[in-house]
C-alpha cells in the first residue's frame, strides 16, 4: 500500500496541520485556522481508523477501494480515494470512539467551505475547543500522549480544554502561549545574542521612574501609562495602562484596564482580561501592577506638567 495512506503519513500529517491551525489562530487568521483545523481533525480521524483496519478509509462507493485497502486489488496511486472527514467521523462515531458533537461538524464545515469562518471571525476563533477536545479523544483512542502530538503547544491545548476555568481566563492562558511562540519563531533561526539584545532593547533605564507618561486629554481626563513589569509571554517590557473609575474635586481614580506588551503581540483589555491576567502563572510583578489602582490630585489651577501622583496601592 501507498505509504501516504499508512498510520504513520496520517499522523503526521494531522500533527502538521494541527500545529499550523494553532499558529494560524495566534496571528489571527480565522479562515486559515479552521481550514488547518478540520484538516488536522479529519487526517487524525484517518489515523484511528487505520489503526484499527485499513479497509475502513475505504470510500464506501467505490468497490475498487475495498478490494484495494482489502489487499486484493491493485490500483494506480491517482484513482485510490478514502473517504472524507465526515465520513471518517461518521464511522468513528458508529464504532463508539467519538460522540455526536455540533461543534465539531461545524468545524469540519467551514473546512469545507459549507460554512464559511470569514462569516463570523468570533465564531471561528471559539473553534479551538471542537479542535483540542477531539485530538485528544482521538489521541486516548491511540494511546498516544498529548504532548507527542502537541509538542510547544501542549499546556495551550489543555488550558483550551479546562471546563473548571472560565472562557476569558482560558483565552488569556492561550495567547500568552501564542504570543511567547510568535516571539521564539522570530529568532529561531538567529543566534541567541539577538533575542538577548531584543529584550535588552526596550527596557526602561531605572531612573524612568514608575510613571512613564502622564497625558492631560479631552475633559480634563488623565490617561495614566505605567511600566507594567516582565510580559508573561516573552520577558520584555510591558505597558500598563489606567482608565478613570472615579472622579473627586481634588483627585481622579483609575484602575489598570491594559496591558500591551512592546516586544511581542501579547496584550490584555478590559476588567476581565485584566483579572484573568493576574490569575493566570505570571510574574510576581505583572501580577501586583495589573491589580493597582492609583490616585491622582489635582486642582483647578494646575498644568498637566504639574500633576502630581498620588497614593499608589495594590488591591
Amino acid at each position: 500500500m501507498n505509504d501516504a495512506l499508512s498510520f504513520e503519513s496520517f499522523f503526521q500529517g494531522a500533527k502538521k496541520a494541527a500545529h499550523k491551525a494553532m499558529d494560524d489562530h495566534g496571528r489571527p487568521e480565522y479562515n486559515e485556522f479552521a481550514l488547518h483545523a478540520g484538516v488536522a481533525v479529519e487526517l487524525l480521524a484517518k489515523a484511528v481508523l487505520v489503526s484499527k483496519n485499513p479497509i475502513y478509509i475505504a470510500e464506501p462507493r467505490n468497490e475498487d477501494m475495498l478490494l484495494f485497502f482489502g489487499g486484493y486489488l491493485q490500483v494506480d496511486e491517482e484513482k485510490v480515494r478514502t473517504v472524507g472527514a465526515k465520513g471518517a467521523i461518521a464511522r468513528l462515531r458508529k464504532i463508539g470512539v467519538l460522540q455526536a458533537d455540533a461543534q465539531l461538524d461545524l468545524l469540519i464545515a467551514m473546512r469545507d467551505g459549507a460554512a464559511h469562518a470569514a462569516s463570523d471571525s468570533l465564531q471561528a476563533k471559539g473553534m479551538i475547543s471542537p479542535l483540542a477536545r477531539t485530538i485528544e479523544t482521538l489521541l486516548g483512542d491511540l494511546g498516544k500522549p498529548l504532548d507527542v502530538f502537541w509538542e510547544r503547544w501542549t499546556e495551550a491545548v489543555k488550558a483550551a480544554v479546562n471546563e473548571q476555568e472560565d472562557q476569558v481566563f482560558r483565552d488569556v492562558q492561550l495567547r500568552i502561549t501564542q504570543a511567547r511562540h510568535a516571539f521564539e519563531d522570530q529568532f529561531a533561526r538567529l543566534p541567541a545574542e539577538y533575542k538577548e539584545r531584543a529584550l535588552k532593547a526596550l527596557q526602561p533605564r531605572k531612573e524612568e521612574g514608575l510613571v512613564s507618561s502622564v497625558v492631560l486629554m479631552e475633559g480634563d481626563v488623565v490617561a495614566l501609562q505605567t511600566s507594567g513589569g516582565d510580559c508573561p509571554a516573552c520577558g520584555g517590557q510591558a505597558l500598563l495602562t489606567f482608565e478613570p473609575v472615579g472622579r473627586t474635586g481634588t483627585d481622579t481614580h483609575y484602575s489598570a484596564n491594559g496591558f500591551v506588551c512592546s516586544l511581542c503581540p501579547f496584550e490584555a483589555k478590559g476588567a476581565d482580561e485584566m483579572a484573568a491576567l493576574r490569575k493566570a502563572n505570571t510574574p510576581v510583578l505583572v501580577g501586583t501592577m495589573t491589580a493597582m489602582t492609583m490616585s491622582i490630585s489635582h486642582g483647578r489651577t494646575l498644568s498637566p506638567e504639574e500633576l502630581k501622583v498620588g497614593e499608589t496601592k495594590a488591591g
